[in-house]
């Protein structure tokens, strides 16, 4: 089986850089964010917001990664609210690719930020 990976966060410094590695060592790779890179030579780029389940669904719908890697957070006014929202965006993603039951490996790539 290919692997395949798809990079959520993939127009930000950790998910560009992600995606330029897996694409250098030949891995077919998407790049999902609400406002994707096409700078990035060999990414395909998948438009989505994880917090919308029915949109992420339809956009995905083509996509089954092998390997995903979540380098994606978004900033909150309190940390109750950064816990609700960023934990929502991940079971989101991860409810919408599990009845294609390709994935195999999931990283929550996390920095100082998350």
């Amino acid at each position: 089986m290919e692997k395949v990976a798809l990079v959520v966060g993939a127009s930000g410094i950790t998910g560009s850089n992600v995606a330029g590695k897996l694409i250098s060592t030949g891995w077919p790779t998407f790049g999902l964010a609400r406002n994707p890179q096409n700078n990035i030579t060999g990414l395909d780029p998948v438009a989505a917001d994880l917090l919308d389940r029915d949109g992420l669904e339809s956009t995905l719908a083509a996509v089954s990664p092998t390997h995903v890697f979540i380098t994606s957070w978004m900033r909150n006014e309190t940390e109750a609210e950064n816990i609700r929202v960023n934990s929502l965006m991940v079971r989101n993603l991860l409810n919408v690719l599990s009845p294609k039951k390709s994935v195999q490996h999931v990283a929550l790539v996390t920095g100082l930020k998350h």
